[in-house]
């Protein structure tokens, strides 16, 4: 790979310091969708409109490599849809059952059910079949967002890789592809609501420990299956982890066991792991470490995160590559180009010392931030090149 974009970002993620810091940013999807003119229904229903809005966001900002956050677009899906208005406010494909998708032009797609969703109580769920009592629209809704019972790579539908497919064929082996998953946890909470998982914790642990177990088998199905499709790596999304929402001790629990089966899976089948929790993390670190992974990304710094970028640096050399700490909203978001540039360079000096670092927003590039702020990242790391 040498010192193509693809080969940078490799050398980073095996703890080397490569010839410039790569660059490469988690992108909200509204940031996509208003950056690059793809009509928001398309972006929810075509596997191509979604592979090539990545494709130009990515040449938009030269970046070294293409994050793909959700699998291939379901072609079924369109025998549930009644109609769709394109020009509705917001755009809307509304479902035969009475549901709809609102297509949000500057936002995430949302699922409105046709009736308020009632989960059953946690420990009357199922663990082998954890979405048994869900109308059917809600299951492929959460099937798009990469939620669905294929618990062996073999087991994962085509239509899943049809966006890996087609950015790994427009990247060749120049960009770098990496994948995603939802973290066991994740899944969880998706499914039966952030309240009542908290409540699942205390009242019926062994019934969350029997779903997380399915959960990881999920999770590591999707996840191996994307490193045989050629990702370089597999970003696994664990927002819910950090101290803002749990404790070290229900870390220890209720994460690092289910992760660490999800990393060994992947550095198995070929390909690296990074865990992707947003906010205050700065008193878990170590125990990120424990779950096998290969790296750490968002290490939002005060006052969106509890991480200083020099001491995460020096407590994870050796161990972890590290992307992101550059703060998208107070920095990205709403400062002055040179403003955000001063920041950049800042951050740059503290993570380039020492390699096994990747230049990145914390968390995603909010839908609104000017282009010319994100392009400050790359235009830093190709002068700091010479």
């Amino acid at each position: 790979m040498g010192s193509t974009p693809k080969g940078l970002l490799h050398e980073a993620m095996m703890l080397g310091a490569p010839a410039r810091v790569p660059v490469m940013c988690q992108l909200a999807i509204g940031h996509t969708l208003l950056n690059t003119g793809t009509h928001p229904v398309d972006f929810f229903l075509s596997s191509e409109a979604y592979a090539d809005a990545l494709l130009a966001v990515r040449a938009l900002y030269d970046f070294d490599g293409i994050l793909i956050h959700k699998p291939g677009r379901e072609p079924g899906f369109r025998e549930i849809v009644d109609r769709i208005e394109r020009d509705g406010r917001p755009p809307t494909v509304y479902l035969k059952d009475g549901s709809r998708v609102e297509c949000l032009p500057d936002d995430d797609p949302y699922y409105r059910p046709a009736e308020a969703l009632s989960p059953p109580p946690v420990a009357e769920l199922d663990p082998e079949d954890p979405l048994g009592w869900a109308p059917d629209s809600f299951v492929r809704w959460c099937r798009h967002k990469g939620t669905a019972l294929y618990r062996t790579p073999e087991a994962v539908p085509g239509y899943w890789f049809a966006c890996i497919d087609r950015v790994r064929k427009a990247a060749g082996e120049t960009y770098a592809v990496h994948g995603e998953v939802r973290s066991p946890f994740d899944h969880l909470l998706n499914i039966v609501g952030m309240e009542n998982a908290l409540v699942a914790l205390l009242e019926c642990p062994d019934r969350v420990h029997a779903l997380l177990n399915t959960f990881t088998d999920m999770t590591a199905a999707w996840a191996v299956a994307q490193a045989r499709r050629g990702c370089d790596a597999v970003k696994i999304s664990s927002p819910y982890g950090g101290a803002g929402f749990i404790s070290r001790a229900q870390y220890s629990e209720w994460i690092v066991p289910y992760e660490r089966r999800i990393a060994d899976a992947v550095r198995a089948a070929g390909a690296f792991s990074y865990d992707h929790t947003c906010g205050a993390i700065g008193d878990r670190l170590d125990l990120m470490c424990d779950t096998g992974i290969d790296g750490i990304e968002t290490l939002d710094p005060p006052p969106l995160g509890t991480v200083e970028l020099a001491e995460a640096k020096a407590r994870l050399k050796d161990r972890l590559f590290i992307k992101g700490n550059v703060d998208p909203v107070h920095t990205i978001l709403e400062k002055s180009t040179a403003e955000a540039r001063a920041d950049i360079e800042r951050v740059y000096a503290t993570g380039s010392e020492g390699g096994q670092y990747i230049l990145s927003t914390a968390c995603s590039v909010p839908p609104k931030a000017p282009p010319d702020n994100v392009r400050q990242m790359t235009e830093c790391v190709y002068a700091h090149a010479g």
